[in-house]
Protein backbone atom coordinates (compact mmCIF):
# COMPACT_ATOMS: atom_id res chain seq x y z
CA UNK A 1 0.00 0.00 0.00
CA UNK A 2 1.28 3.47 -0.73
CA UNK A 3 1.99 6.08 1.81
CA UNK A 4 0.92 9.54 2.86
CA UNK A 5 3.76 12.14 2.48
CA UNK A 6 4.83 15.30 3.49
CA UNK A 7 7.81 17.41 3.04
CA UNK A 8 8.90 21.11 3.42
CA UNK A 9 12.19 22.87 2.10
CA UNK A 10 12.45 26.59 4.02
CA UNK A 11 14.43 28.18 1.20
CA UNK A 12 15.04 31.60 1.66
CA UNK A 13 12.74 32.18 4.71
CA UNK A 14 14.57 29.38 6.95
CA UNK A 15 15.71 31.99 9.36
CA UNK A 16 12.68 33.66 10.55
CA UNK A 17 10.75 29.09 10.09
CA UNK A 18 13.79 28.39 12.72
CA UNK A 19 12.82 31.18 15.10
CA UNK A 20 8.93 30.34 14.67
CA UNK A 21 9.29 26.65 15.39
CA UNK A 22 11.42 27.24 18.20
CA UNK A 23 9.15 30.02 19.72
CA UNK A 24 6.21 27.61 18.70
CA UNK A 25 7.91 24.50 20.07
CA UNK A 26 8.99 26.40 23.60
CA UNK A 27 4.86 27.59 23.66
CA UNK A 28 3.54 23.68 23.54
CA UNK A 29 1.85 25.67 20.83
CA UNK A 30 -0.16 23.80 18.71
CA UNK A 31 -0.92 21.39 21.91
CA UNK A 32 -2.69 24.59 23.63
CA UNK A 33 -4.50 25.17 20.58
CA UNK A 34 -5.63 21.55 20.48
CA UNK A 35 -7.04 21.56 23.26
CA UNK A 36 -8.77 24.97 23.25
CA UNK A 37 -6.53 27.31 24.96
CA UNK A 38 -7.89 30.66 23.75
CA UNK A 39 -5.45 32.66 25.69
CA UNK A 40 -2.67 31.63 23.35
CA UNK A 41 -3.86 34.55 21.15
CA UNK A 42 -4.83 36.86 22.92
CA UNK A 43 -4.83 38.10 26.66
CA UNK A 44 -8.18 40.81 25.95
CA UNK A 45 -10.98 39.04 27.66
CA UNK A 46 -13.60 40.05 24.99
CA UNK A 47 -11.55 38.68 22.29
CA UNK A 48 -10.00 35.57 24.14
CA UNK A 49 -14.03 34.61 25.02
CA UNK A 50 -14.99 35.11 20.81
CA UNK A 51 -12.03 32.91 20.12
CA UNK A 52 -12.69 29.93 22.90
CA UNK A 53 -16.29 29.93 21.02
CA UNK A 54 -14.15 29.21 17.57
CA UNK A 55 -12.60 26.23 18.47
CA UNK A 56 -14.69 23.51 18.39
CA UNK A 57 -13.31 22.35 15.49
CA UNK A 58 -10.17 20.91 17.33
CA UNK A 59 -11.80 17.56 18.18
CA UNK A 60 -14.91 17.32 15.50
CA UNK A 61 -13.49 14.35 14.11
CA UNK A 62 -13.66 12.70 17.64
CA UNK A 63 -16.83 14.20 18.36
CA UNK A 64 -19.10 13.16 15.13
CA UNK A 65 -17.56 9.71 15.09
CA UNK A 66 -20.59 8.89 17.79
CA UNK A 67 -23.00 10.71 15.00
CA UNK A 68 -22.22 8.62 11.82
CA UNK A 69 -24.96 6.06 12.00
CA UNK A 70 -27.57 8.84 12.83
CA UNK A 71 -26.08 10.61 9.61
CA UNK A 72 -25.96 7.36 7.78
CA UNK A 73 -29.32 5.88 9.00
CA UNK A 74 -30.79 9.58 7.62
CA UNK A 75 -29.62 9.01 4.00
CA UNK A 76 -30.68 5.59 3.69
CA UNK A 77 -33.82 7.24 4.67
CA UNK A 78 -33.92 9.68 2.00
CA UNK A 79 -33.07 7.23 -0.36
CA UNK A 80 -35.64 4.65 0.46
CA UNK A 81 -37.97 7.67 0.16
CA UNK A 82 -37.48 7.83 -3.47
CA UNK A 83 -35.20 10.50 -3.74
CA UNK A 84 -32.97 10.73 -6.47
CA UNK A 85 -31.73 13.65 -6.92
CA UNK A 86 -29.65 15.85 -3.52
CA UNK A 87 -29.27 19.46 -3.94
CA UNK A 88 -26.81 21.09 -1.05
CA UNK A 89 -28.09 25.22 -0.47
CA UNK A 90 -24.94 27.55 1.38
CA UNK A 91 -22.00 29.30 0.95
CA UNK A 92 -18.29 29.99 2.26
CA UNK A 93 -17.18 26.84 4.31
CA UNK A 94 -21.02 25.93 3.77
CA UNK A 95 -20.71 24.91 -0.19
CA UNK A 96 -16.82 24.47 -0.84
CA UNK A 97 -16.41 21.14 1.59
CA UNK A 98 -19.43 19.83 0.01
CA UNK A 99 -18.73 20.66 -3.46
CA UNK A 100 -15.38 19.44 -3.16
CA UNK A 101 -16.86 15.67 -2.37
CA UNK A 102 -18.71 16.25 -5.32
CA UNK A 103 -15.88 16.50 -7.67
CA UNK A 104 -13.90 13.68 -5.56
CA UNK A 105 -16.21 11.21 -5.04
CA UNK A 106 -18.82 12.30 -6.89
CA UNK A 107 -22.29 10.89 -5.65
CA UNK A 108 -23.53 8.14 -3.63
CA UNK A 109 -24.09 5.40 -5.94
CA UNK A 110 -28.04 5.06 -5.60
CA UNK A 111 -28.69 9.04 -6.51
CA UNK A 112 -28.91 10.27 -10.39
CA UNK A 113 -27.38 13.56 -8.88
CA UNK A 114 -25.31 15.11 -6.11
CA UNK A 115 -25.25 19.05 -6.63
CA UNK A 116 -24.18 21.99 -5.00
CA UNK A 117 -25.71 25.86 -5.52
CA UNK A 118 -24.22 28.86 -4.08
CA UNK A 119 -24.72 30.88 -7.49
CA UNK A 120 -27.07 33.98 -7.42
CA UNK A 121 -26.71 34.11 -11.33
CA UNK A 122 -29.98 33.36 -12.86
CA UNK A 123 -28.68 31.11 -15.45
CA UNK A 124 -27.03 28.86 -12.62
CA UNK A 125 -30.11 28.18 -10.79
CA UNK A 126 -32.31 27.76 -14.18
CA UNK A 127 -29.44 24.72 -15.30
CA UNK A 128 -29.88 23.28 -11.98
CA UNK A 129 -33.67 23.36 -11.57
CA UNK A 130 -33.91 21.72 -15.69
CA UNK A 131 -31.16 18.94 -14.54
CA UNK A 132 -33.60 17.51 -12.22
CA UNK A 133 -36.62 16.20 -11.34
CA UNK A 134 -37.81 18.47 -8.64
CA UNK A 135 -40.58 15.78 -6.91
CA UNK A 136 -38.05 13.28 -6.14
CA UNK A 137 -35.28 16.37 -5.40
CA UNK A 138 -34.38 16.44 -1.73
CA UNK A 139 -32.61 19.84 -0.47
CA UNK A 140 -30.46 20.40 2.54
CA UNK A 141 -30.39 24.01 3.39
CA UNK A 142 -26.81 25.01 5.76
CA UNK A 143 -26.37 27.89 6.75
CA UNK A 144 -24.53 28.53 10.14
CA UNK A 145 -26.30 32.12 10.77
CA UNK A 146 -29.57 31.11 9.47
CA UNK A 147 -30.06 33.96 7.52
CA UNK A 148 -27.57 33.57 4.36
CA UNK A 149 -29.34 35.98 2.04
CA UNK A 150 -28.02 33.54 -0.88
CA UNK A 151 -28.65 30.21 0.68
CA UNK A 152 -32.75 31.45 2.35
CA UNK A 153 -33.02 32.84 -1.86
CA UNK A 154 -32.56 29.32 -3.13
CA UNK A 155 -34.53 27.80 -0.28
CA UNK A 156 -37.41 30.12 -1.10
CA UNK A 157 -37.24 29.84 -5.25
CA UNK A 158 -36.88 25.88 -4.94
CA UNK A 159 -40.25 26.03 -2.71
CA UNK A 160 -41.45 27.47 -4.99
CA UNK A 161 -40.23 24.92 -7.60
CA UNK A 162 -42.14 22.57 -5.35
CA UNK A 163 -45.57 24.22 -5.08
CA UNK A 164 -45.76 24.71 -8.37
CA UNK A 165 -45.04 21.20 -8.91
CA UNK A 166 -48.29 20.14 -6.67
CA UNK A 167 -46.27 19.32 -4.16
CA UNK A 168 -48.43 19.95 -0.45
CA UNK A 169 -45.97 19.47 1.66
CA UNK A 170 -42.63 20.88 0.82
CA UNK A 171 -40.90 20.17 4.03
CA UNK A 172 -40.65 16.63 3.54
CA UNK A 173 -38.33 17.90 1.03
CA UNK A 174 -36.05 19.50 2.76
CA UNK A 175 -33.52 19.08 5.90
CA UNK A 176 -31.33 22.27 7.31
CA UNK A 177 -28.27 22.33 8.90
CA UNK A 178 -27.65 25.48 11.26
CA UNK A 179 -26.87 26.80 14.95
CA UNK A 180 -29.42 26.63 17.44
CA UNK A 181 -31.88 29.49 17.69
CA UNK A 182 -31.48 30.73 13.80
CA UNK A 183 -34.15 31.89 12.08
CA UNK A 184 -34.00 28.80 9.78
CA UNK A 185 -34.20 26.00 12.78
CA UNK A 186 -37.51 28.13 13.29
CA UNK A 187 -38.42 28.10 9.56
CA UNK A 188 -37.63 24.81 9.21
CA UNK A 189 -39.91 23.50 12.28
CA UNK A 190 -42.78 25.82 11.66
CA UNK A 191 -42.42 24.20 8.05
CA UNK A 192 -42.39 20.32 9.22
CA UNK A 193 -38.63 19.93 7.58
CA UNK A 194 -37.57 16.03 6.94
CA UNK A 195 -34.37 16.52 9.64
CA UNK A 196 -32.84 19.42 11.32
CA UNK A 197 -29.16 19.37 12.19
CA UNK A 198 -28.14 21.32 14.97
CA UNK A 199 -24.27 21.93 14.46
CA UNK A 200 -21.77 22.46 16.96
CA UNK A 201 -22.31 26.89 17.89
CA UNK A 202 -18.29 26.73 18.37
CA UNK A 203 -17.27 26.18 15.02
CA UNK A 204 -16.80 28.72 12.21
CA UNK A 205 -18.40 28.06 8.79
CA UNK A 206 -15.02 27.77 7.30
CA UNK A 207 -13.45 25.36 9.77
CA UNK A 208 -16.80 22.98 9.66
CA UNK A 209 -15.70 20.59 7.24
CA UNK A 210 -15.48 17.99 9.91
CA UNK A 211 -18.91 18.93 11.32
CA UNK A 212 -22.58 18.32 10.06
CA UNK A 213 -22.00 21.14 7.46
CA UNK A 214 -19.41 18.95 5.84
CA UNK A 215 -20.60 15.17 6.28
CA UNK A 216 -24.06 15.52 5.50
CA UNK A 217 -23.76 16.00 2.12
CA UNK A 218 -20.66 14.05 2.10
CA UNK A 219 -23.03 11.07 2.76
CA UNK A 220 -24.55 11.67 -0.31
CA UNK A 221 -21.44 12.46 -2.75
CA UNK A 222 -20.51 8.64 -1.70
CA UNK A 223 -18.22 9.57 1.06
CA UNK A 224 -17.35 6.87 3.72
CA UNK A 225 -17.78 8.62 6.78
CA UNK A 226 -16.08 6.24 9.24
CA UNK A 227 -13.17 6.37 6.58
CA UNK A 228 -12.92 9.62 6.26
CA UNK A 229 -13.31 10.78 9.95
CA UNK A 230 -10.73 8.27 11.02
CA UNK A 231 -7.74 9.98 9.08
CA UNK A 232 -9.00 13.35 10.70
CA UNK A 233 -8.79 11.11 14.08
CA UNK A 234 -5.37 9.56 13.76
CA UNK A 235 -4.32 13.47 12.76
CA UNK A 236 -5.90 14.91 15.59
CA UNK A 237 -4.03 12.80 17.82
CA UNK A 238 -0.25 13.64 16.15
CA UNK A 239 -1.40 17.11 16.64
CA UNK A 240 -2.21 16.50 19.99
CA UNK A 241 1.12 14.50 20.74
CA UNK A 242 3.87 15.24 19.21
CA UNK A 243 5.92 18.62 19.16
CA UNK A 244 8.86 20.72 16.94
CA UNK A 245 10.03 19.33 13.87
CA UNK A 246 7.42 16.26 13.99
CA UNK A 247 4.51 18.29 14.11
CA UNK A 248 2.92 18.88 10.68
CA UNK A 249 0.82 21.98 11.87
CA UNK A 250 3.09 23.82 13.44
CA UNK A 251 5.77 23.37 10.75
CA UNK A 252 3.17 24.44 7.82
CA UNK A 253 2.04 27.08 10.05
CA UNK A 254 5.34 28.39 11.03
CA UNK A 255 6.56 28.13 7.22
CA UNK A 256 3.39 30.61 6.18
CA UNK A 257 3.99 33.03 8.48
CA UNK A 258 7.60 33.32 7.98
CA UNK A 259 7.05 33.36 4.49
CA UNK A 260 4.71 35.72 4.94
CA UNK A 261 6.36 38.18 6.76
CA UNK A 262 9.12 37.93 4.45
CA UNK A 263 6.92 39.08 1.83
CA UNK A 264 6.79 35.48 0.12
CA UNK A 265 3.42 35.58 0.98
CA UNK A 266 1.36 34.23 -2.43
CA UNK A 267 1.38 30.68 -1.63
CA UNK A 268 0.90 29.34 -4.86
CA UNK A 269 -0.96 25.76 -5.28
CA UNK A 270 0.02 23.06 -8.14
CA UNK A 271 -2.27 19.87 -7.68
CA UNK A 272 -3.46 17.17 -9.59
CA UNK A 273 -6.98 16.01 -10.84
CA UNK A 274 -7.92 13.98 -7.90
CA UNK A 275 -6.70 16.84 -5.11
CA UNK A 276 -7.31 19.93 -6.98
CA UNK A 277 -10.66 20.21 -5.29
CA UNK A 278 -9.69 20.24 -2.33
CA UNK A 279 -7.80 23.62 -3.23
CA UNK A 280 -10.62 26.02 -3.36
CA UNK A 281 -11.40 25.19 0.38
CA UNK A 282 -8.03 25.63 1.54
CA UNK A 283 -7.73 29.17 -0.47
CA UNK A 284 -11.26 30.40 1.69
CA UNK A 285 -9.68 29.01 4.90
CA UNK A 286 -6.35 30.62 4.57
CA UNK A 287 -7.34 33.89 2.85
CA UNK A 288 -10.14 34.49 5.29
CA UNK A 289 -8.65 33.74 8.40
CA UNK A 290 -5.24 35.39 7.94
CA UNK A 291 -6.33 38.26 5.33
CA UNK A 292 -6.47 41.29 7.83
CA UNK A 293 -4.73 43.63 9.29
CA UNK A 294 -3.23 44.36 6.18
CA UNK A 295 -1.33 40.99 6.36
CA UNK A 296 -2.47 37.61 5.58
CA UNK A 297 -1.14 34.52 3.31
CA UNK A 298 -2.33 34.81 -0.29
CA UNK A 299 -3.47 31.62 -1.73
CA UNK A 300 -3.26 31.16 -5.64
CA UNK A 301 -5.15 28.49 -6.72
CA UNK A 302 -5.98 27.17 -10.27
CA UNK A 303 -2.80 29.47 -11.74
CA UNK A 304 -1.60 26.95 -14.84
CA UNK A 305 1.85 26.10 -14.02
CA UNK A 306 4.06 28.38 -15.85
CA UNK A 307 7.84 28.40 -16.43
CA UNK A 308 10.50 29.55 -13.66
CA UNK A 309 11.01 32.90 -15.03
CA UNK A 310 7.12 33.68 -14.56
CA UNK A 311 7.66 33.69 -11.12
CA UNK A 312 8.70 36.59 -8.74
CA UNK A 313 10.37 35.75 -5.41
CA UNK A 314 6.91 36.27 -3.75
CA UNK A 315 6.01 32.71 -4.50
CA UNK A 316 5.58 30.05 -1.93
CA UNK A 317 4.53 26.17 -3.75
CA UNK A 318 2.76 23.75 -2.52
CA UNK A 319 2.49 20.55 -4.61
CA UNK A 320 -0.40 18.11 -4.26
CA UNK A 321 -1.24 14.64 -5.39
CA UNK A 322 -2.36 11.41 -4.83
CA UNK A 323 0.50 8.38 -4.42
CA UNK A 324 -0.85 6.69 -7.62
CA UNK A 325 -1.16 10.11 -9.62
CA UNK A 326 1.76 11.43 -11.69
CA UNK A 327 3.57 14.59 -10.32
CA UNK A 328 2.52 17.52 -10.76
CA UNK A 329 5.23 19.37 -11.86
CA UNK A 330 8.18 18.24 -13.52
CA UNK A 331 11.69 16.80 -11.46
CA UNK A 332 13.62 19.58 -13.23
CA UNK A 333 11.16 22.23 -12.52
CA UNK A 334 10.98 21.44 -8.71
CA UNK A 335 15.11 21.42 -8.90
CA UNK A 336 15.31 24.55 -10.21
CA UNK A 337 12.80 26.26 -7.58
CA UNK A 338 15.07 24.77 -4.79
CA UNK A 339 18.37 26.09 -7.01
CA UNK A 340 16.66 29.50 -6.27
CA UNK A 341 15.57 29.20 -2.74
CA UNK A 342 11.63 29.18 -3.30
CA UNK A 343 9.71 27.55 -0.34
CA UNK A 344 7.83 24.30 -1.33
CA UNK A 345 5.75 22.16 0.28
CA UNK A 346 4.95 18.22 -0.59
CA UNK A 347 2.05 16.65 -0.19
CA UNK A 348 1.08 12.98 -1.11
CA UNK A 349 -2.49 11.22 -0.43
CA UNK A 350 -2.73 7.73 0.14
CA UNK A 351 -5.80 7.91 -0.76
CA UNK A 352 -8.88 10.29 -1.11
CA UNK A 353 -10.08 9.15 2.18
CA UNK A 354 -7.04 11.13 3.62
CA UNK A 355 -8.92 14.39 2.97
CA UNK A 356 -10.09 13.93 6.76
CA UNK A 357 -6.62 14.16 7.93
CA UNK A 358 -6.09 17.45 5.53
CA UNK A 359 -8.49 19.23 6.68
CA UNK A 360 -7.65 19.15 10.34
CA UNK A 361 -3.72 19.88 9.33
CA UNK A 362 -5.01 23.30 7.21
CA UNK A 363 -7.15 24.08 9.94
CA UNK A 364 -4.28 23.67 12.57
CA UNK A 365 -1.62 24.96 10.56
CA UNK A 366 -4.06 27.99 9.70
CA UNK A 367 -4.53 28.86 13.51
CA UNK A 368 -0.77 28.18 14.14
CA UNK A 369 0.15 31.14 10.87
CA UNK A 370 -2.52 33.46 12.63
CA UNK A 371 -0.80 33.35 15.76
CA UNK A 372 2.88 33.96 14.17
CA UNK A 373 1.21 36.96 12.50
CA UNK A 374 -0.36 38.11 15.58
CA UNK A 375 -3.94 38.42 14.16
CA UNK A 376 -7.07 36.33 15.11
CA UNK A 377 -7.81 33.81 12.56
CA UNK A 378 -11.53 32.90 13.80
CA UNK A 379 -12.94 36.66 12.86
CA UNK A 380 -14.11 38.36 9.47
CA UNK A 381 -14.64 41.85 9.74
CA UNK A 382 -14.63 42.59 6.07
CA UNK A 383 -16.98 39.84 4.68
CA UNK A 384 -19.54 41.46 6.99
CA UNK A 385 -18.52 44.77 5.37
CA UNK A 386 -19.65 43.25 2.05
CA UNK A 387 -22.73 41.86 3.18
CA UNK A 388 -23.81 45.33 4.92
CA UNK A 389 -23.10 46.62 1.76
CA UNK A 390 -25.27 44.74 -0.60
CA UNK A 391 -28.13 44.77 1.88
CA UNK A 392 -28.06 48.52 2.00
CA UNK A 393 -28.36 48.83 -1.87
CA UNK A 394 -31.42 46.25 -1.71
CA UNK A 395 -33.02 47.92 1.02
CA UNK A 396 -32.54 51.24 -1.24
CA UNK A 397 -33.87 49.22 -4.40
CA UNK A 398 -37.12 48.16 -2.21
CA UNK A 399 -37.64 52.00 -1.01
CA UNK A 400 -37.09 53.21 -4.96
CA UNK A 401 -37.31 50.56 -7.25
CA UNK A 402 -34.08 50.50 -8.31
CA UNK A 403 -30.45 49.80 -8.31
CA UNK A 404 -28.06 52.12 -8.29
CA UNK A 405 -26.04 51.80 -11.57
CA UNK A 406 -24.04 54.23 -13.35
CA UNK A 407 -24.04 55.06 -16.75
CA UNK A 408 -21.53 53.71 -18.86
CA UNK A 409 -18.03 55.41 -19.00
CA UNK A 410 -17.22 53.91 -22.13
CA UNK A 411 -18.69 51.29 -24.40
CA UNK A 412 -16.43 48.80 -26.61
CA UNK A 413 -17.18 46.03 -28.74
CA UNK A 414 -19.26 43.50 -26.02
CA UNK A 415 -18.00 45.39 -23.33
CA UNK A 416 -18.63 48.40 -21.19
CA UNK A 417 -16.94 50.24 -18.15
CA UNK A 418 -19.37 50.66 -15.25
CA UNK A 419 -16.77 52.11 -12.91
CA UNK A 420 -12.79 53.00 -12.28
CA UNK A 421 -10.74 53.38 -9.48
CA UNK A 422 -6.66 53.86 -8.69
CA UNK A 423 -4.06 56.08 -9.31
CA UNK A 424 -3.04 53.66 -11.76
CA UNK A 425 -5.91 53.57 -14.38
CA UNK A 426 -6.49 57.48 -14.10
CA UNK A 427 -7.20 58.89 -17.84
CA UNK A 428 -9.18 61.66 -19.01
CA UNK A 429 -10.56 59.60 -21.94
CA UNK A 430 -11.38 55.54 -21.55
CA UNK A 431 -12.66 55.23 -24.88
CA UNK A 432 -9.96 52.73 -25.86
CA UNK A 433 -9.98 50.00 -23.87
CA UNK A 434 -6.41 49.12 -24.99
CA UNK A 435 -5.10 52.14 -23.71
CA UNK A 436 -6.98 51.67 -20.42
CA UNK A 437 -4.85 48.35 -19.71
CA UNK A 438 -1.44 49.27 -20.69
CA UNK A 439 -2.02 52.46 -18.25
CA UNK A 440 -3.99 49.96 -15.52
CA UNK A 441 -0.53 48.01 -15.51
CA UNK A 442 2.02 50.51 -15.26
CA UNK A 443 4.19 50.20 -12.45
CA UNK A 444 2.96 46.72 -11.45
CA UNK A 445 6.07 45.14 -9.41
CA UNK A 446 6.38 42.06 -7.91
CA UNK A 447 4.54 42.02 -4.34
CA UNK A 448 1.77 43.39 -6.03
CA UNK A 449 -1.48 40.73 -7.52
CA UNK A 450 -3.92 40.81 -10.04
CA UNK A 451 -7.55 39.35 -9.33
CA UNK A 452 -10.09 38.65 -12.21
CA UNK A 453 -13.86 38.35 -10.55
CA UNK A 454 -16.34 37.46 -12.31
CA UNK A 455 -20.44 37.49 -11.58
CA UNK A 456 -21.70 34.92 -13.97
CA UNK A 457 -21.90 31.09 -13.63
CA UNK A 458 -18.71 29.38 -13.52
CA UNK A 459 -18.21 26.29 -16.69
CA UNK A 460 -15.50 25.02 -18.32
CA UNK A 461 -15.81 27.59 -21.29
CA UNK A 462 -14.98 30.80 -19.21
CA UNK A 463 -12.64 28.95 -16.92
CA UNK A 464 -10.77 28.14 -19.78
CA UNK A 465 -10.33 31.64 -20.99
CA UNK A 466 -9.75 32.86 -17.51
CA UNK A 467 -6.77 30.51 -17.52
CA UNK A 468 -5.22 32.48 -20.70
CA UNK A 469 -5.96 35.56 -18.78
CA UNK A 470 -4.45 34.42 -15.70
CA UNK A 471 -1.19 33.00 -17.74
CA UNK A 472 -0.46 35.94 -20.20
CA UNK A 473 -0.80 38.75 -16.68
CA UNK A 474 1.88 36.08 -15.08
CA UNK A 475 4.37 35.59 -17.77
CA UNK A 476 4.15 39.08 -18.81
CA UNK A 477 4.03 41.15 -15.34
CA UNK A 478 5.22 38.17 -13.30
CA UNK A 479 2.29 39.33 -10.83
CA UNK A 480 0.23 36.33 -8.91
CA UNK A 481 -2.69 35.88 -10.38
CA UNK A 482 -5.97 34.83 -8.49
CA UNK A 483 -9.46 35.00 -10.03
CA UNK A 484 -13.00 34.16 -8.19
CA UNK A 485 -16.79 33.97 -8.91
CA UNK A 486 -19.15 36.07 -7.03
CA UNK A 487 -20.95 36.22 -4.67
CA UNK A 488 -19.46 32.92 -3.25
CA UNK A 489 -15.58 34.73 -3.20
CA UNK A 490 -17.53 37.17 -1.19
CA UNK A 491 -17.90 34.84 1.49
CA UNK A 492 -13.89 33.47 1.39
CA UNK A 493 -11.29 35.42 0.06
CA UNK A 494 -13.24 38.36 0.07
CA UNK A 495 -12.38 39.02 3.46
CA UNK A 496 -8.28 39.07 1.95
CA UNK A 497 -8.56 41.55 -0.97
CA UNK A 498 -10.28 44.51 1.58
CA UNK A 499 -7.96 43.53 5.10
CA UNK A 500 -5.37 41.73 3.80
CA UNK A 501 -2.16 43.55 2.16
CA UNK A 502 -3.45 46.36 -0.09
CA UNK A 503 -1.52 45.31 -3.35
CA UNK A 504 -4.43 43.94 -5.59
CA UNK A 505 -5.52 44.81 -8.48
CA UNK A 506 -8.46 44.02 -9.85
CA UNK A 507 -10.93 43.68 -12.66
CA UNK A 508 -14.58 42.74 -12.13
CA UNK A 509 -16.87 41.28 -14.64
CA UNK A 510 -20.68 41.54 -14.22
CA UNK A 511 -23.40 40.43 -17.23
CA UNK A 512 -25.33 43.59 -18.26
CA UNK A 513 -28.26 41.97 -18.21
CA UNK A 514 -28.87 39.15 -16.22
CA UNK A 515 -32.09 36.73 -16.86
CA UNK A 516 -35.14 37.84 -14.71
CA UNK A 517 -36.15 34.79 -12.22
CA UNK A 518 -38.36 35.76 -9.34
CA UNK A 519 -37.60 34.90 -5.39
CA UNK A 520 -40.83 34.05 -3.79
CA UNK A 521 -41.29 36.39 -0.84
CA UNK A 522 -38.79 38.82 -2.11
CA UNK A 523 -39.25 42.56 -3.71
CA UNK A 524 -35.96 41.52 -5.96
CA UNK A 525 -35.22 38.45 -8.33
CA UNK A 526 -31.77 37.01 -8.65
CA UNK A 527 -30.34 39.07 -11.20
CA UNK A 528 -31.08 42.05 -9.16
CA UNK A 529 -29.29 39.91 -6.16
CA UNK A 530 -26.20 39.64 -8.06
CA UNK A 531 -25.63 42.93 -9.29
CA UNK A 532 -26.56 44.31 -5.93
CA UNK A 533 -23.66 42.28 -4.55
CA UNK A 534 -21.44 43.13 -7.32
CA UNK A 535 -21.92 46.63 -6.77
CA UNK A 536 -21.77 46.18 -2.67
CA UNK A 537 -18.18 44.97 -2.72
CA UNK A 538 -17.07 47.16 -5.70
CA UNK A 539 -17.43 49.90 -3.81
CA UNK A 540 -15.72 48.07 -0.77
CA UNK A 541 -12.54 48.26 -3.27
CA UNK A 542 -12.96 51.32 -4.25
CA UNK A 543 -13.16 52.84 -0.87
CA UNK A 544 -9.59 51.51 -0.64
CA UNK A 545 -8.52 53.39 -3.31
CA UNK A 546 -7.67 49.81 -5.02
CA UNK A 547 -6.74 49.67 -8.84
CA UNK A 548 -10.09 48.69 -9.97
CA UNK A 549 -12.13 48.09 -13.39
CA UNK A 550 -16.03 46.94 -13.60
CA UNK A 551 -16.89 46.04 -16.89
CA UNK A 552 -19.93 44.73 -18.15
CA UNK A 553 -20.25 41.95 -20.60
CA UNK A 554 -22.82 42.25 -23.03
CA UNK A 555 -22.80 39.13 -24.83
CA UNK A 556 -21.46 35.45 -23.74
CA UNK A 557 -19.19 35.97 -21.23
CA UNK A 558 -16.49 33.30 -22.52
CA UNK A 559 -16.29 35.29 -26.07
CA UNK A 560 -16.43 38.23 -24.69
CA UNK A 561 -13.57 37.47 -22.02
CA UNK A 562 -11.89 36.06 -25.22
CA UNK A 563 -11.74 39.40 -26.77
CA UNK A 564 -10.30 40.88 -23.41
CA UNK A 565 -7.99 38.33 -23.78
CA UNK A 566 -6.80 38.94 -27.35
CA UNK A 567 -6.12 43.00 -26.54
CA UNK A 568 -4.37 42.17 -22.97
CA UNK A 569 -1.79 39.92 -24.72
CA UNK A 570 -1.02 42.91 -27.63
CA UNK A 571 -0.94 46.02 -24.99
CA UNK A 572 1.10 43.78 -22.02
Amino acid sequence: MKHSYFKITTGRVVREYERSLKKGTGASLVNKIMTRRAEVFTRKTEIKKLIANRLGWVDSASQMKKNVPKIEKFGKDIIKAGFKHVVLMGMGGSSLCPELFKLVYKKHKLLKSFDVIDSTDPKAVKDLTRRIDIKKTFFIVASKSGGTVETRSHEAYFIGQLKEAGVKNFGRHFAVITDQDSPLEKFARNNKYRQIFLNPPDIGGRYSALSYFGLVPAYFAGVDLTKLLDRAIAMEKILRERDGETNPALVLGALMAAASKAGVNKLTFAASKKTAPLVPWIEQLIAESTGKQRKGVIPIENEPVGKLPSYASDRMFVFYRLAREKEVVSLKFKKDLLKKKFPLVEIVLASKDDLGAQFLLWEAATAVAGYFLNINPFDEPNVTESKNNTKSILDAYQRIGKLPIEAPLADWEGMSLIAVEGKHCAMTDFSDLGKLLKKCFTGAKAGEYFAVLNYFKADKSTEKVLEKIRATIRDKKKLATLRGYGPRFLHSVGQLYKGGPLVGRFVVFTREKYDRLEIPGQPFDFGKLITAQAIGDSRALIRRRLPILVITLKGNPAKELEKFHKLLKAVL
